[in-house]
This record gives C-alpha cells, structure tokens and sequence, in this order.
C-alpha cells in the first residue's frame, strides 16, 4: 500500500486528541453523501418528468410537421402527391387549426379547432387516451367532436346525453361590420369523447372532421400543416432533408424537438438550475472538510516534523494531507452514489412513492448513466479542490 494513502487512511479513521476534528470529517463525509445521492435523485426524477412529458407530446406532435413559413394556409393535394415519393414516410397526415369560440348552452370558451380525417387517432396512437366516450369523428352523415379534458371541463358538455349539440363559432372572412349578424359563421356538432394528454393541450385543443374545419373557416381544399408519420425504421434527419429539397424555402419542416424546442429548453434549464443549487450546498460541505484538514495539520505538527525527520520530503507530506480530502470526498461521494442509485431503482422498479390524482401511478424517474458520471466527477473534483491549501500549509515552516 502506498505510504502516503496509509498515513492519510490512518489519519482519517483514527480518534483524534481534539474529537471536534472526527465530528467536523463525520459531518463532511455526511454532506458529500447526502447531496450525491440528492443529485442523482432529483436528476434521474427530472429525466422521468421530460421522457413522461415528452411521451404524451409525442403521440400529439408528428415525427415531422411542415408549416407554410409565411402565411397560414396551403393547398394540400399538390404537396402530398410530391410527399409521397419519399423514401421513409408512412403516412402524411392533413391537418387544419384556427382558434374558435366552443359554446354549450351558457358556457363556453376559447380553443383551438384541430381538423384532422378519420385515422388520424389510430396512426398516432390515442385511442388510449381517451377518457371518455370513443375516438369518433365521422359516422353516417354526422360530424362529431372530442375534446380535451380542460374544455369538456369548462363547457360541462354532455357526451352522448340529450341536448349535447356543441357550437363552434368564428369570425367570417370578409369585411363585416361588428353588429352584422352574418359576420360569425357557426356550426353544431356532437360531441364524440374527451381526451386527456397534457394540461396545455386538454384546455385548448377539440378535434373535429377535417372537411368540418375547412367549412367552419371557409378555407376549402386549404390546410395549416401536414404531419409526416415515418416508417419504423426512417432515419428523421434524412427524411426531412429530402422534404426540405422538394419543398423549397416556402415551408418550415420541423421534427419533434424543433417543434417543442421552448419545453426542451425548460427541462434542460430548470435541471442545471437543480443541479447547480446541489452544487452550491456540496461546496458548503468541501468547506467543512477543508475546516476538518486545517485543523488536522495543526494537531499533526509534531507528526510531520517527525516525518520530515525520517526522510520524508515535502511532495510526501503534501500527499498524505490532500489524500485525506480526497478520501473524505472519495467515500461520502460513493456512499451517495449507492443510496441515489438504489433509491431511483427501486422507486423506479415498485414505485413506492406514489402520486395522486395524476396521469401515472408514481414519480417516473430515469437513471441515466452521464448523470452519474457527472455527479461524481463533481463530487470528487471538489474533493480534490479541498485537499490543495491543508496539503500547502502542512509543509510550510519545515
């Protein structure tokens, strides 16, 4: 064993004449663990949080969405028949939104109208999640509608009951003046089911027929977007290159990130500011253990003289002193590691911490294997920061 690990090793464990040094190192070891396994704790929770969220927008926002990027609206058929040559899309999907007024009799609220043809709840998955009622948009000459949980909420709609007929209402194209009755087109349809995803889509968006949204906007063969399904096994970068060559510089091609790039970004923020904040009180906890070493070199004087004495040179000296901090870093950040990660997979695995009135069970986590990497470089780069100014001061005055 290496000499200088040894003394240091024996320093640590051994009872010291001044049993503030053993509490001040116990109280160290402690916080290095604590916020270790508090690090990958909150860390693998946020990592469950943005797979759960992004799951749930994943069976809403298309594989690839293609917007005009000036204007609203575009013919459809011309763009899909080109769409349909390309190697790697599954289906494409026309889709018509515009905001809208939902009315049930004295209730009523704003939304956005998602005009979408009859497969769209199969090609992406929904039909699981609808909470209430069926996925049904078009059935013997009757246009129905589902809406998110937010708005059946806000409307207090009546699926299937007597006198459930919705209205939607929006202005007319045109110039109308305010009090002309004909400037606000308005049709009736029946509600179908109620569908809950995220918050922000249950209290905004109803879907309806697709031919149903373009006569309700007056816009004809138009649509908003078209949503690319892809094959199992399309590569998404290469497809959206070959969209973007057919298409020109008119449109916006977007793959999943892209289209959620602001909720990508708050995830990705609000873990730094986590992981920042943990950072912060680990750094309170190398504070101690740098208190713990200067007062160890003060009461080893006698030690290190000897030493010195025996043969032993300063770069020694050093070792053995900033070999402690490490040591004291080194098994804190270890025992953190071990509690964290068996806490994530166990909750992972049983989910014994449980949450109510939510859309999963228990708190999703995910243990990613760069955070526990970067929890412990951390923990241990701040160890060896520790151990540099007692390691200095143990061989001055020699």
């Amino acid at each position: 064993m290496n000499t200088s690990f040894y003394i240091a090793a024996r320093y640590l464990f051994a009872k010291k004449k001044r049993n503030a040094i053993n509490i001040i190192s116990g109280i160290a070891v402690l916080a290095f663990a604590v916020c270790t396994a508090a690090l990958i704790i909150i860390l693998s929770t946020m990592n469950g949080f943005e797979e759960l969220i992004f799951s749930m927008y994943n069976k809403f926002n298309p594989d690839i969405k293609i917007t005009l990027n000036e204007g609203k609206v575009f013919e459809e058929k011309k763009y899909s028949r080109q769409l349909s040559s390309v190697k790697g899309i599954q289906y494409i999907l026309p889709v018509f939104e515009d905001n809208a007024v939902i009315k049930n009799g004295d209730y009523q609220t704003v939304c956005t109208v998602k005009g979408v043809d009859s497969t769209y709840f199969t090609v992406n998955d929904l039909k699981g999640r609808i909470t209430e009622g069926e996925p049904l948009l078009h059935k013997r000459n009757t246009n129905y509608i589902v809406m998110g949980a937010g708005i059946d909420h806000k409307i207090n709609s009546n699926i299937g009951g007597p006198f459930s007929l919705l209205s939607l209402l929006t202005p007319r194209r045109g110039e109308y003046s305010v009090s002309d009755v004909d400037a606000i087109s308005q049709m009736e349809i029946e509600p179908a089911g109620v569908i809950s995803l995220d918050e922000y889509i249950n209290n905004r968006y109803v879907f309806v027929p697709l031919e149903f949204a373009r006569q309700l906007f007056e816009r004809d063969s138009m649509v908003s977007a078209l949503e690319i399904k892809l094959a199992a096994n399309a590569d998404a970068q290469e497809v959206i290159g070959h969209v973007k060559s057919l298409l020109g510089d008119s449109f916006k091609v977007q793959d999943r990130m892209e289209q959620q790039a602001s909720l990508y970004k708050m995830f990705k923020s609000e873990k730094w500011a986590s992981y920042a904040i943990l950072t912060f009180i680990l750094l309170i906890a190398a504070f101690n253990a740098l208190g713990s070493l200067t007062m160890l070199v003060i009461e080893k004087k006698e030690d290190i003289r000897t030493l010195s004495g025996m043969g032993a040179n300063n770069s020694m000296i050093r070792n053995i002193f900033f070999t402690n901090g490490f040591l004291i870093s080194g098994i804190g950040a270890l025992a953190g590691l071990i509690i964290g990660v068996l806490l994530v997979y166990l909750q992972e695995r049983f989910g014994f911490i449980r949450m109510q009135g939510a859309i999963v069970e228990s708190y999703p986590v995910k243990l990613m294997y760069k955070d526990i990497v970067l929890v412990a470089s951390t923990a241990l780069g701040l160890g060896l920061l520790t151990g540099i100014y007692p390691a200095v001061k143990s061989v001055k005055g020699l």
